[in-house]
């Protein structure tokens, strides 16, 4: 049995060099995430991490990523057998369905996981909102920026993040009330420990303030050489334009930073129907597909 042990924050060097070169991967190739979210732990082999989540009573590896894959595949499905757990990869791209397929034939059954397929954008559209198809969002951003001229951007410190938690509980009670049956329980947990270890895990943000309070803020980090992952975004809804606004100052503080950032991955939608509207209604150069393996 692999020795999976939980991920400290201590790791982030270690595992953000190797995720780092997971070109074309998602969200979940990115040590903050695979520290903040459910329970993930790691193992090595050979120097090679590896990851075993856990969401509930769910279960799987994230698919590998070095070369000798076959040999990593064979040591994970026997750590499954001997935890009495099903063999899952998940995180898989087309290319490594296709691969698994031809390897493995008759081996796996494939999910496509929708509600975990990642939002990708250029960064210089959502930084300009250029184009008929954004007209929608520069006009809410024109109005927000009518009714407070005076707003401020400002990046996120050790010393704003109180603030930005005191915002977080007031989303989090309106939309609950709002909501009732949707569980956020998840990403509250998420949020508090990417608050707690904001350094450590090299998170950059901004923190929308206008006369009448703070009504935003967004925050993430880098994970490949050309993207940059936004982890949360945070906006009053009743403040017309906040949610525009957040999302086009974010997207130009990033490249204002990080001249070489091409894209913006803004992560999945959770199978929530309101987020998923949201983030199709800023048109996706790439909507990145990931499947499951399960074996048979």
């Amino acid at each position: 049995m692999l020795n999976f042990r939980k991920i400290l924050p201590t790791d982030r060097d270690t595992l953000h060099a190797h995720f780092y070169q997971a070109e074309g991967h998602g969200s979940e190739y990115s040590f903050a995430n695979l520290y903040l979210w459910g329970d993930q732990r790691v193992a090595f082999a050979d120097e090679t991490p590896l990851i075993l989540s856990r969401f509930g009573t769910w279960y799987s590896y994230l698919m590998p990523l070095n070369a000798d894959r076959e040999k990593t595949i064979a040591l994970l499905c026997e750590d499954a057998q001997e935890r009495g757990i099903p063999f899952r990869l998940f995180g898989l791209l087309p290319e490594e369905t296709a691969w698994l397929q031809a390897r493995y034939p008759q081996a796996f059954s494939y999910r496509p996981t929708r509600d975990s397929f990642d939002y990708v954008y250029d960064i210089d559209r959502l930084a300009e909102l250029h184009g008929k198809k954004l007209q929608a969002k520069r006009n809410h951003c024109n109005r927000f920026e009518e009714a407070y001229p005076d707003y401020r951007v400002l990046p996120l410190t050790k010393e704003l993040l109180p603030r930005c938690a005191a915002f977080a509980e007031r989303w989090y009670d309106e939309h609950m009330q709002e909501h009732p049956n949707t569980d956020y329980t998840g990403e509250q947990a998420a949020l508090s420990k990417a608050f707690s270890h904001f350094d450590e895990l090299h998170m950059v943000g901004i923190l929308i303030e206008t006369t009448d309070g703070d009504v935003a803020f967004s925050m993430g980090n880098r994970i490949r050489e050309d993207t940059f992952d936004v982890n949360f975004e945070k906006a009053l809804a009743q403040v017309n334009g906040a949610y525009p606004l957040v999302n086009r100052e974010f997207a130009r503080r990033i490249r204002a930073a990080c001249p070489e950032i091409r894209f913006l991955n803004r992560e999945d939608d959770m199978g929530i129907e309101g987020l998923r509207r949201a983030k199709e209604s800023y048109f996706p150069d790439l909507l990145l597909e990931k499947a499951v393996a399960e074996a048979l």
